[in-house]
């Protein structure tokens, strides 16, 4: 596995076992210790010269899994290439309610007595889509909101990971654990959300009676396209847009402004959502944008 005594960080630029890296006398304790190794878990490193990504610690992870242990929800969704949690988030497994698999730090284990759909991933298992799209879904021990559930399942969707009809013949004549909230949300899933922010804002603006429309296209009346909205209440012309930390960059400001103020000279009105709103105080953009509706 190891070239003996290496001292070259790129023979250590995927995950590896310390223990066993000590034991052929490729490297030391010091050697782990020092700052050219990463800790990804007990036991497990990676050079401190490579990138640590959600998909890097899921390889890792895999090291420590038993062969029969199935990586899904969105950890499993990042080794199919969708990349919607950071390298800091746990790495979900689901595994055979009998299956030896002690719990550390960074993992998050379910067990079930159901079959697992799955598929070989070098030395364990890799969920399918549908079935990783389930354990997003029910799984309440994550202590995801509703809104952020609803949008990684837009996501599932919007990408082409996960088609609809398919997801619902799947989950139809299931009786897990955490379907009521599962059927909750796949009701209010759309795969023309672009962000999981807007769709959770979406989402917010929907459980309280509000119901904006995605992805809506605003024609001048001399017939220009002006641009397309994030969310809209057309007959009101009145606007909620999500702007992450990415329009702050660079001439996105000015680039935003501009399509806006074209937008509002044809009548319409526009809540700006930002990230500090969306996550610290949601019922109060709810309030902001029911408000204006009735204005």
């Amino acid at each position: 596995m190891f070239r003996r005594r290496s001292s070259d960080l790129v023979d250590f630029a995927e995950p590896f076992i310390g223990s066993h890296a000590v034991a052929e006398e490729v490297l030391t304790l010091c050697d782990l210790r020092s700052p050219s190794f990463t800790r990804l878990f007990r036991n497990v490193y990676v050079a401190s010269t490579t990138e640590v990504t959600h998909a890097m610690r899921c390889r890792a992870a895999a090291l420590l899994a038993p062969s029969r242990a199935v990586l899904t929800g969105c950890s499993a969704a990042a080794v199919w290439g969708l990349d919607l949690v950071g390298p800091q988030d746990l790495v979900e497994f689901v595994v055979p309610e009998n299956l030896k698999f002690d719990r550390q730090a960074g993992l998050h284990i379910r067990r079930t007595s159901r079959v697992i759909d799955s598929e070989p991933w070098g030395d364990i298992q890799l969920a399918t889509p549908l079935r990783l799209a389930l354990d997003v879904a029910t799984n309440t021990r994550l202590h995801r909101s509703l809104p952020r559930t609803v949008g990684y399942l837009d996501a599932f969707l919007g990408s082409g990971l996960v088609d609809l009809a398919e997801l619902r013949r799947y989950l139809g004549p299931r009786r897990d654990n955490g379907m009521v909230r599962a059927r909750r949300a796949i009701a209010l899933v759309n795969a023309r959300s672009e962000s999981v922010p807007e769709s959770e804002l979406r989402v917010w603006l929907t459980v309280a009676g509000l119901k904006p429309e995605v992805q809506v296209d605003v024609v001048a009346a001399s017939g220009g396209f002006l641009g397309r909205l994030d969310l809209a209440f057309p007959a009101q012309k009145l606007a909620v847009e999500y702007d992450g930390e990415w329009h702050l960059d660079g001439i996105q400001p000015r680039l935003d402004a501009q399509r806006r103020a074209s937008i509002e000279a044809e009548g319409w009105r526009f809540v700006i959502v930002t990230k500090a709103d969306l996550y610290g105080d949601p019922k109060r953009v709810v309030a902001t944008v029911r408000s204006l509706l009735s204005l």
